[in-house]
Protein backbone atom coordinates (compact mmCIF):
# COMPACT_ATOMS: atom_id res chain seq x y z
CA UNK A 1 0.00 0.00 0.00
CA UNK A 2 1.55 3.34 -1.06
CA UNK A 3 2.28 5.96 1.62
CA UNK A 4 1.02 8.89 -0.43
CA UNK A 5 -2.25 9.67 -2.17
CA UNK A 6 -2.57 11.89 -5.23
CA UNK A 7 -5.33 14.21 -6.36
CA UNK A 8 -5.33 16.83 -9.13
CA UNK A 9 -7.18 20.13 -9.02
CA UNK A 10 -7.69 23.12 -11.32
CA UNK A 11 -9.24 26.45 -10.34
CA UNK A 12 -12.44 27.85 -11.84
CA UNK A 13 -12.21 31.65 -11.96
CA UNK A 14 -14.05 34.79 -12.95
CA UNK A 15 -12.65 37.19 -15.56
CA UNK A 16 -11.18 39.14 -12.60
CA UNK A 17 -9.55 35.90 -11.35
CA UNK A 18 -11.78 35.53 -8.31
CA UNK A 19 -11.87 31.81 -7.53
CA UNK A 20 -15.31 30.19 -7.62
CA UNK A 21 -13.94 26.76 -6.77
CA UNK A 22 -11.75 23.93 -7.96
CA UNK A 23 -12.44 20.92 -10.13
CA UNK A 24 -10.88 17.80 -8.66
CA UNK A 25 -9.62 14.92 -10.78
CA UNK A 26 -8.89 11.30 -9.87
CA UNK A 27 -5.27 10.19 -9.76
CA UNK A 28 -4.01 6.72 -8.86
CA UNK A 29 -1.14 5.97 -6.46
CA UNK A 30 1.36 6.78 -9.22
CA UNK A 31 -0.27 10.10 -10.05
CA UNK A 32 -1.93 8.86 -13.27
CA UNK A 33 -5.57 9.40 -14.24
CA UNK A 34 -6.26 5.83 -15.41
CA UNK A 35 -9.37 4.13 -14.01
CA UNK A 36 -11.88 1.51 -15.13
CA UNK A 37 -14.79 2.20 -12.79
CA UNK A 38 -16.22 5.76 -12.64
CA UNK A 39 -17.86 5.04 -9.29
CA UNK A 40 -14.47 4.09 -7.86
CA UNK A 41 -12.89 7.25 -9.26
CA UNK A 42 -15.60 9.52 -7.81
CA UNK A 43 -15.54 7.78 -4.43
CA UNK A 44 -11.75 7.95 -4.32
CA UNK A 45 -11.79 11.70 -4.98
CA UNK A 46 -14.40 12.25 -2.26
CA UNK A 47 -12.60 10.07 0.30
CA UNK A 48 -9.30 11.82 -0.39
CA UNK A 49 -10.93 15.23 -0.11
CA UNK A 50 -13.11 14.67 2.94
CA UNK A 51 -11.39 11.90 4.93
CA UNK A 52 -7.70 12.49 4.34
CA UNK A 53 -6.76 15.92 2.97
CA UNK A 54 -9.76 17.77 4.39
CA UNK A 55 -11.82 20.57 2.88
CA UNK A 56 -9.89 23.35 4.64
CA UNK A 57 -6.63 22.37 2.93
CA UNK A 58 -8.05 21.41 -0.45
CA UNK A 59 -10.58 24.12 -1.31
CA UNK A 60 -11.28 26.19 1.81
CA UNK A 61 -14.31 28.47 1.52
CA UNK A 62 -14.72 27.91 -2.23
CA UNK A 63 -16.55 25.06 -4.01
CA UNK A 64 -15.40 21.59 -5.02
CA UNK A 65 -16.52 20.35 -8.46
CA UNK A 66 -16.47 16.55 -8.59
CA UNK A 67 -17.38 14.33 -11.54
CA UNK A 68 -20.23 12.01 -10.60
CA UNK A 69 -21.57 8.89 -12.29
CA UNK A 70 -25.14 7.59 -12.44
CA UNK A 71 -24.73 4.53 -10.18
CA UNK A 72 -23.43 6.67 -7.31
CA UNK A 73 -26.54 8.82 -7.57
CA UNK A 74 -28.68 5.74 -7.01
CA UNK A 75 -27.13 5.14 -3.58
CA UNK A 76 -27.74 7.07 -0.36
CA UNK A 77 -24.06 7.98 -0.10
CA UNK A 78 -24.58 11.53 -1.34
CA UNK A 79 -26.72 12.27 1.72
CA UNK A 80 -23.64 11.88 3.90
CA UNK A 81 -21.81 14.58 1.90
CA UNK A 82 -21.83 18.37 2.41
CA UNK A 83 -24.38 19.86 0.01
CA UNK A 84 -23.13 23.42 0.54
CA UNK A 85 -19.57 22.66 -0.56
CA UNK A 86 -19.69 20.11 -3.40
CA UNK A 87 -20.96 20.57 -6.94
CA UNK A 88 -21.70 17.22 -8.57
CA UNK A 89 -20.74 17.34 -12.25
CA UNK A 90 -22.73 15.12 -14.60
CA UNK A 91 -20.72 13.77 -17.51
CA UNK A 92 -22.17 13.83 -21.02
CA UNK A 93 -21.72 10.04 -21.04
CA UNK A 94 -23.99 9.42 -18.03
CA UNK A 95 -26.69 6.82 -18.62
CA UNK A 96 -30.12 8.42 -18.64
CA UNK A 97 -32.78 6.42 -16.85
CA UNK A 98 -35.92 7.40 -15.02
CA UNK A 99 -34.23 6.36 -11.76
CA UNK A 100 -31.21 8.60 -12.35
CA UNK A 101 -33.39 11.58 -13.26
CA UNK A 102 -35.56 11.03 -10.19
CA UNK A 103 -32.45 10.80 -7.98
CA UNK A 104 -31.20 14.14 -9.33
CA UNK A 105 -34.59 15.76 -8.75
CA UNK A 106 -34.72 14.34 -5.23
CA UNK A 107 -31.23 15.46 -4.23
CA UNK A 108 -31.86 18.88 -5.75
CA UNK A 109 -34.95 19.18 -3.56
CA UNK A 110 -32.71 18.55 -0.54
CA UNK A 111 -30.35 21.35 -1.55
CA UNK A 112 -27.65 19.42 -3.40
CA UNK A 113 -26.06 21.23 -6.32
CA UNK A 114 -25.35 19.98 -9.85
CA UNK A 115 -23.47 21.00 -12.96
CA UNK A 116 -23.52 19.80 -16.55
CA UNK A 117 -20.06 18.84 -17.73
CA UNK A 118 -19.30 19.15 -21.47
CA UNK A 119 -22.70 20.67 -22.18
CA UNK A 120 -23.77 20.86 -25.83
CA UNK A 121 -26.37 22.22 -28.26
CA UNK A 122 -26.48 18.89 -30.07
CA UNK A 123 -30.13 17.78 -30.46
CA UNK A 124 -29.47 14.36 -28.89
CA UNK A 125 -27.78 15.98 -25.87
CA UNK A 126 -30.67 18.40 -25.40
CA UNK A 127 -33.15 15.54 -25.66
CA UNK A 128 -31.29 13.42 -23.08
CA UNK A 129 -30.45 16.14 -20.59
CA UNK A 130 -33.42 18.46 -21.11
CA UNK A 131 -35.56 16.80 -18.40
CA UNK A 132 -32.97 17.61 -15.71
CA UNK A 133 -32.12 21.17 -16.82
CA UNK A 134 -34.36 22.66 -14.07
CA UNK A 135 -32.08 21.07 -11.45
CA UNK A 136 -28.77 22.27 -12.92
CA UNK A 137 -27.01 25.28 -11.38
CA UNK A 138 -23.97 25.32 -13.69
CA UNK A 139 -23.28 24.39 -17.31
CA UNK A 140 -19.67 23.78 -18.38
CA UNK A 141 -18.71 24.04 -22.06
CA UNK A 142 -15.52 22.70 -23.62
CA UNK A 143 -14.45 25.58 -25.86
CA UNK A 144 -12.56 23.21 -28.16
CA UNK A 145 -15.80 21.33 -28.86
CA UNK A 146 -18.23 24.26 -28.94
CA UNK A 147 -19.25 26.53 -31.80
CA UNK A 148 -19.77 29.79 -29.94
CA UNK A 149 -21.93 31.10 -32.80
CA UNK A 150 -24.67 28.87 -31.39
CA UNK A 151 -25.07 31.20 -28.42
CA UNK A 152 -25.91 34.04 -30.77
CA UNK A 153 -28.37 32.41 -33.15
CA UNK A 154 -30.01 29.48 -31.32
CA UNK A 155 -32.54 29.58 -28.51
CA UNK A 156 -30.44 29.20 -25.35
CA UNK A 157 -31.84 26.54 -22.98
CA UNK A 158 -28.95 27.28 -20.59
CA UNK A 159 -30.09 30.81 -19.85
CA UNK A 160 -30.86 30.21 -16.16
CA UNK A 161 -27.59 28.40 -15.45
CA UNK A 162 -24.24 29.89 -14.50
CA UNK A 163 -22.01 29.31 -17.52
CA UNK A 164 -18.42 28.06 -17.26
CA UNK A 165 -16.06 27.82 -20.23
CA UNK A 166 -13.19 25.40 -19.83
CA UNK A 167 -10.00 24.67 -21.79
CA UNK A 168 -9.43 28.43 -22.01
CA UNK A 169 -5.85 28.80 -23.22
CA UNK A 170 -5.67 32.30 -24.70
CA UNK A 171 -6.85 35.79 -23.82
CA UNK A 172 -8.88 35.92 -27.03
CA UNK A 173 -10.87 32.84 -25.91
CA UNK A 174 -11.53 34.43 -22.52
CA UNK A 175 -12.79 37.67 -24.04
CA UNK A 176 -14.95 35.92 -26.64
CA UNK A 177 -16.76 33.80 -24.07
CA UNK A 178 -17.07 36.72 -21.65
CA UNK A 179 -19.00 38.60 -24.32
CA UNK A 180 -21.31 35.59 -24.70
CA UNK A 181 -22.36 35.83 -21.05
CA UNK A 182 -20.01 33.28 -19.48
CA UNK A 183 -19.34 34.00 -15.82
CA UNK A 184 -16.45 31.69 -15.04
CA UNK A 185 -13.50 30.10 -16.80
CA UNK A 186 -11.10 27.22 -16.42
CA UNK A 187 -7.98 26.38 -18.36
CA UNK A 188 -4.27 26.81 -18.91
CA UNK A 189 -4.69 30.57 -19.43
CA UNK A 190 -5.30 30.82 -15.67
CA UNK A 191 -3.59 27.73 -14.28
CA UNK A 192 -2.77 24.16 -15.16
CA UNK A 193 -4.13 21.39 -12.96
CA UNK A 194 -1.71 20.78 -10.13
CA UNK A 195 -1.07 17.52 -8.34
CA UNK A 196 -1.75 17.39 -4.61
CA UNK A 197 0.12 14.72 -2.67
CA UNK A 198 -0.72 13.82 0.89
CA UNK A 199 0.08 11.13 3.43
CA UNK A 200 -2.52 8.39 3.35
CA UNK A 201 -3.86 6.66 6.45
CA UNK A 202 -5.90 3.61 5.46
CA UNK A 203 -7.89 1.11 7.54
CA UNK A 204 -7.81 -2.62 6.86
CA UNK A 205 -10.30 -3.60 4.17
CA UNK A 206 -11.56 -6.59 6.16
CA UNK A 207 -12.27 -4.30 9.10
CA UNK A 208 -14.33 -2.10 6.79
CA UNK A 209 -16.37 -5.11 5.71
CA UNK A 210 -16.76 -6.28 9.31
CA UNK A 211 -18.00 -2.86 10.34
CA UNK A 212 -20.41 -2.74 7.41
CA UNK A 213 -21.72 -6.16 8.41
CA UNK A 214 -22.24 -4.94 11.98
CA UNK A 215 -24.16 -1.92 10.74
CA UNK A 216 -26.51 -4.17 8.75
CA UNK A 217 -27.52 -5.92 11.97
CA UNK A 218 -28.90 -4.54 15.21
CA UNK A 219 -25.39 -4.21 16.62
CA UNK A 220 -24.96 -1.94 19.61
CA UNK A 221 -22.87 1.24 19.55
CA UNK A 222 -20.45 -0.54 21.91
CA UNK A 223 -19.89 -3.31 19.35
CA UNK A 224 -19.36 -0.78 16.58
CA UNK A 225 -17.02 1.30 18.69
CA UNK A 226 -14.98 -1.75 19.60
CA UNK A 227 -13.86 -1.98 15.98
CA UNK A 228 -12.90 1.71 15.94
CA UNK A 229 -10.78 1.08 19.02
CA UNK A 230 -8.83 -1.56 17.12
CA UNK A 231 -8.50 0.49 13.93
CA UNK A 232 -6.95 3.90 14.66
CA UNK A 233 -6.79 4.74 10.94
CA UNK A 234 -10.57 4.54 10.73
CA UNK A 235 -10.93 6.83 13.75
CA UNK A 236 -8.61 9.39 12.15
CA UNK A 237 -10.59 9.33 8.91
CA UNK A 238 -13.83 9.76 10.87
CA UNK A 239 -12.53 12.83 12.72
CA UNK A 240 -11.27 14.37 9.47
CA UNK A 241 -14.58 13.60 7.69
CA UNK A 242 -16.62 15.20 10.48
CA UNK A 243 -14.28 18.19 10.51
CA UNK A 244 -14.97 18.56 6.77
CA UNK A 245 -18.71 17.91 6.81
CA UNK A 246 -20.35 18.00 10.27
CA UNK A 247 -18.16 19.87 12.77
CA UNK A 248 -21.13 20.08 15.11
CA UNK A 249 -20.78 16.34 15.76
CA UNK A 250 -17.28 16.97 17.08
CA UNK A 251 -17.95 19.90 19.37
CA UNK A 252 -17.24 18.98 23.00
CA UNK A 253 -17.28 15.26 22.14
CA UNK A 254 -15.43 13.28 24.79
CA UNK A 255 -14.71 10.18 22.73
CA UNK A 256 -14.89 8.57 19.30
CA UNK A 257 -17.87 6.66 20.63
CA UNK A 258 -19.75 9.89 21.26
CA UNK A 259 -18.96 11.08 17.72
CA UNK A 260 -20.38 7.82 16.35
CA UNK A 261 -23.54 8.20 18.43
CA UNK A 262 -24.07 11.74 17.15
CA UNK A 263 -23.44 10.71 13.56
CA UNK A 264 -25.94 7.85 13.70
CA UNK A 265 -25.83 4.42 12.13
CA UNK A 266 -27.35 5.47 8.79
CA UNK A 267 -24.83 8.24 8.11
CA UNK A 268 -22.04 6.00 9.36
CA UNK A 269 -23.11 3.31 6.88
CA UNK A 270 -23.11 5.72 3.92
CA UNK A 271 -19.71 7.08 4.90
CA UNK A 272 -18.36 3.55 5.17
CA UNK A 273 -19.74 2.62 1.74
CA UNK A 274 -17.92 5.61 0.28
CA UNK A 275 -14.62 4.25 1.61
CA UNK A 276 -15.42 0.74 0.37
CA UNK A 277 -16.29 2.00 -3.12
CA UNK A 278 -13.06 4.01 -3.20
CA UNK A 279 -11.07 0.79 -2.57
CA UNK A 280 -8.82 2.72 -0.20
CA UNK A 281 -8.66 0.04 2.47
CA UNK A 282 -5.62 -2.17 3.04
CA UNK A 283 -6.20 -5.60 1.51
CA UNK A 284 -5.04 -8.73 3.33
CA UNK A 285 -2.20 -9.15 0.84
CA UNK A 286 -1.03 -5.52 1.20
CA UNK A 287 1.52 -4.26 3.66
CA UNK A 288 0.04 -1.51 5.82
CA UNK A 289 1.38 1.88 4.78
CA UNK A 290 3.87 3.61 7.03
CA UNK A 291 1.45 6.23 8.30
CA UNK A 292 -1.24 3.72 9.24
CA UNK A 293 1.29 1.73 11.26
CA UNK A 294 2.55 4.94 12.86
CA UNK A 295 -0.98 5.97 13.87
CA UNK A 296 -1.70 2.58 15.41
CA UNK A 297 1.56 2.59 17.34
CA UNK A 298 1.09 6.08 18.78
CA UNK A 299 -2.35 5.23 20.15
CA UNK A 300 -1.09 1.89 21.51
CA UNK A 301 1.92 3.52 23.21
CA UNK A 302 -0.25 6.24 24.74
CA UNK A 303 -2.58 3.64 26.25
CA UNK A 304 0.32 1.45 27.41
CA UNK A 305 1.89 4.36 29.33
CA UNK A 306 -1.47 5.29 30.80
CA UNK A 307 -1.78 1.82 32.32
CA UNK A 308 1.79 2.03 33.63
CA UNK A 309 1.08 5.32 35.40
CA UNK A 310 -2.40 4.36 36.59
CA UNK A 311 -3.07 0.87 37.85
CA UNK A 312 -6.79 1.10 37.14
CA UNK A 313 -7.58 4.12 34.90
CA UNK A 314 -11.22 5.08 34.55
CA UNK A 315 -12.95 4.57 31.18
CA UNK A 316 -13.14 8.36 30.87
CA UNK A 317 -9.37 8.69 31.29
CA UNK A 318 -8.75 5.94 28.73
CA UNK A 319 -10.95 7.75 26.19
CA UNK A 320 -9.20 11.04 26.87
CA UNK A 321 -5.79 9.39 26.36
CA UNK A 322 -6.97 7.92 23.07
CA UNK A 323 -8.25 11.33 21.93
CA UNK A 324 -4.97 13.02 22.82
CA UNK A 325 -3.13 10.52 20.61
CA UNK A 326 -5.61 10.85 17.72
CA UNK A 327 -5.75 14.65 17.81
CA UNK A 328 -1.97 14.88 17.84
CA UNK A 329 -1.92 12.65 14.76
CA UNK A 330 -4.32 14.95 12.92
CA UNK A 331 -1.71 17.68 13.00
CA UNK A 332 1.23 15.47 12.02
CA UNK A 333 -0.38 13.22 9.42
CA UNK A 334 -3.32 15.23 8.12
CA UNK A 335 -1.77 18.68 8.45
CA UNK A 336 -4.57 20.21 10.50
CA UNK A 337 -3.12 22.96 12.73
CA UNK A 338 -3.55 22.04 16.37
CA UNK A 339 -5.27 25.32 17.21
CA UNK A 340 -7.90 24.66 14.50
CA UNK A 341 -8.52 21.18 15.86
CA UNK A 342 -8.96 22.40 19.42
CA UNK A 343 -11.21 25.26 18.37
CA UNK A 344 -13.49 22.98 16.37
CA UNK A 345 -13.57 20.16 18.90
CA UNK A 346 -13.56 22.15 22.15
CA UNK A 347 -12.24 19.18 24.19
CA UNK A 348 -11.85 19.02 27.97
CA UNK A 349 -9.24 21.15 29.68
CA UNK A 350 -7.21 18.01 30.45
CA UNK A 351 -6.93 17.24 26.72
CA UNK A 352 -6.13 20.87 25.82
CA UNK A 353 -3.44 21.08 28.52
CA UNK A 354 -1.94 17.78 27.39
CA UNK A 355 -1.65 18.86 23.77
CA UNK A 356 -0.67 22.50 24.25
CA UNK A 357 1.59 22.50 27.30
CA UNK A 358 2.14 18.77 27.97
CA UNK A 359 0.87 19.36 31.51
CA UNK A 360 -1.10 17.02 33.77
CA UNK A 361 -0.98 13.25 33.65
CA UNK A 362 -2.05 13.03 30.01
CA UNK A 363 0.40 15.74 29.03
CA UNK A 364 3.31 13.95 30.70
CA UNK A 365 2.32 10.69 29.01
CA UNK A 366 2.03 12.40 25.62
CA UNK A 367 5.43 14.06 26.05
CA UNK A 368 6.89 10.67 27.00
CA UNK A 369 5.35 9.10 23.88
CA UNK A 370 7.08 11.69 21.71
CA UNK A 371 10.42 10.97 23.40
CA UNK A 372 10.00 7.23 22.90
CA UNK A 373 9.26 7.81 19.21
CA UNK A 374 12.60 9.65 19.07
CA UNK A 375 14.33 6.70 20.77
CA UNK A 376 14.90 8.62 24.02
CA UNK A 377 13.70 6.26 26.75
CA UNK A 378 15.83 8.04 29.38
CA UNK A 379 13.93 11.31 29.11
CA UNK A 380 10.62 9.45 28.76
CA UNK A 381 11.33 7.70 32.07
CA UNK A 382 12.22 11.00 33.76
CA UNK A 383 8.92 12.51 32.61
CA UNK A 384 7.01 9.63 34.22
CA UNK A 385 9.24 9.13 37.27
CA UNK A 386 6.75 10.75 39.68
CA UNK A 387 4.21 8.08 38.63
CA UNK A 388 6.55 5.24 39.52
CA UNK A 389 7.54 4.33 35.97
CA UNK A 390 11.08 3.08 35.35
CA UNK A 391 13.10 3.03 32.16
CA UNK A 392 13.16 -0.77 31.91
CA UNK A 393 9.36 -0.72 31.67
CA UNK A 394 9.55 1.41 28.53
CA UNK A 395 11.74 -0.87 26.47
Amino acid sequence: MPNRLHLARQPIMSHQETILGYEFFYRDHEGNCNFDDPRHATSSVLVNLLNQIGTASSFGDTLAFVNTDGPLLLTDIIRALPKEKIIFELSSSIRHTAQVHEAIRYYHSLGYRFALDNASFHPQYLQDFGPIFPYMEFAKFDVTQTDNEQFLYLPNPYGKMTLIAYKIEFLEMLEAYSQLGFNYFQGFYFAKSNLITHSRVDPKYMDLLSLFSLLQTDASIDEIYDLFQRESSLSLQLIQFLTSTHPEYLYSATSIKEMIERMGKNNLTQWLLLIIYSKSGIMSTDAANTYSVYAHERVATMLKLLHLTSSNPTPKLVEEARLVALLSLLEKLMHIPLENTLQGLNPSNDIKDALISNSGLLGRIYAAVLKLEDGDSVTAALLLKQYGVHQDQLV
